[in-house]
């Protein structure tokens, strides 16, 4: 049968994928949801992933942290030995060296011992930082809104000093109120024990609930004070981008070689180790997901695709007598099931969209998940990549699910088939 080509088969199976217009539609459905969910899912995973992330780098661990050589090493149990002398001749170089990659370069000392209020005596982890150039690390894209949130009292501002902020789990447990004072006892750099007074501003919280029971962050001035030191413990570096980290660190690298400095730095992804938890469960739900939805979308294929060969077997005998051979009946039934994967595909791509953009828009506020102090607004993050993965998983699982009916249809025996009731 000469004139059975590429052309005559892709009509011939446009016309047969309607001939059902129910069970077309049932299966069309199905992949359509299919494809939808994956499209929606994966927008999900790069919100939590952007998120999570962009919250980590804001509010606690910068891009790039550079600590003098051993402080890795040692767990940071004896933090006071591994402090930084010459941090403004580092800033300096890091400045030259990254230009305009680099969003802030800010020292912060680590401290650590009891705070006390009203016979009450909790832990603390104290930063001490430099205000004015952590707020322009903590803003958010947006220019108007921080990855520190200040939920009572108010943030530390530039030239503030003898105050504190504390993690809000802390405040909540040392009950604080306007006007306190609260005593921090601790060693200093020398071993003695050193005690201050500090005025309480404001509680914040972060993404980590466990952090925000023992957090507490001073500037960077009364730090020292306390630890009766000039020195930092380490320097962070905030980038414009996040992409720029593994290049930006390489080129610091050999800035430092250079310049003889004995330091050590590292990556915010070597911090974040929740990070990488989190995104390790997601990978393997989308995955999960996935594969059921692969399933649903093969079967519903298959199931419409052999009622089709039984509905057809007369139709199939005669286009065999007339000529064709079964490797042509095997591609026409190919080519309908590829062609209700690619209708499904694309409308499952407008589907997806219109339910993301529905969803971002509709202020979805979602619990706080385990380990955090508070919940978040559900936001659909969808690249061209999840366009493509939906579409893509449409149209391979109706071309795998094409292949047993047509290789069915291609056996028919031409007798068989025309004897066929």
């Amino acid at each position: 049968m000469k004139n059975f080509k590429m052309p005559t088969s892709v009509k011939i199976a446009f016309r047969n994928v309607f001939r059902n217009r129910r069970r077309t539609l049932l299966t069309l459905s199905s992949i359509v949801l299919g494809s939808a969910a994956m499209i929606d899912f994966d927008g999900y995973r790069n919100f939590a992933d952007w998120g999570l992330r962009e919250m980590y780098i804001r509010s606690q661990l910068g891009h790039i942290q550079i600590y003098k050589k051993g402080y890795r090493a040692s767990k940071g149990m004896k933090p006071f030995e591994y402090l930084i002398a010459n941090s403004d001749d580092i800033k300096k170089t890091v400045s030259e060296t990254l230009g305009d990659r680099l969003k802030v370069v800010t020292s912060r000392l680590e401290l650590n011992g009891l705070i006390t209020k009203g016979g009450q005596s909790y832990n603390f982890m104290a930063q001490g930082i430099e205000v004015d150039a952590e707020k322009k690390m903590s803003a958010l894209d947006d220019g108007t809104s921080s990855a520190l949130n200040v939920r009572r009292g108010q943030g530390l501002i530039g030239g503030d000093s003898g105050a504190v902020l504390l993690g809000f789990e802390l405040c909540e447990a040392l009950g604080v109120n306007d006007g306190d004072l609260l005593s921090l006892m601790g060693a200093s750099v020398n071993g003695a024990l050193n005690a201050t007074d500090l005025l309480w501003k404001g509680c914040f919280s972060t993404i980590s609930k466990e952090y925000d029971k023992v957090a507490t962050i001073m500037p960077l001035a009364d730090a020292k004070r306390f630890a009766a030191t000039e020195d930092v413990l380490k320097i962070v570096v905030m980038l414009n981008n996040t992409d720029m980290t593994d290049r930006a660190r390489k080129d610091l690298e050999a800035a430092f070689a250079a310049k003889g400095y004995d330091l050590e730095m590292v990556s915010w992804l070597e911090l974040a180790d929740y990070y990488k938890q989190v995104m390790v469960f997601l990978g393997g739900m989308f995955m999960v997901i996935a594969t059921i939805i692969v399933f649903v979308v093969v079967f519903s294929i298959v199931n419409t695709l052999t009622m089709s060969v039984f509905e057809r077997v007369q139709e199939i005998g005669t286009i065999r007598a007339m000529g064709a051979e079964g490797t042509q009946i095997l591609r026409l039934f190919i080519i309908e099931g590829i062609m209700l994967g690619l209708i499904g595909g694309l409308i499952g791509m407008c589907f997806g969209g219109v339910v993301a953009f529905a969803i971002n828009h509709a202020k979805i506020l979602l619990p706080p998940p385990p380990g955090s102090s508070e919940g978040f607004l559900l936001q659909l993050r969808l690249y061209p990549s999840s366009f493509l993965l939906g579409f893509s998983i449409a149209v391979l699982s109706s071309f795998v699910a094409s292949i047993y009916p047509a290789m069915k249809a291609a056996k028919l025996r031409v007798v068989d088939a025309l004897r066929h009731v």
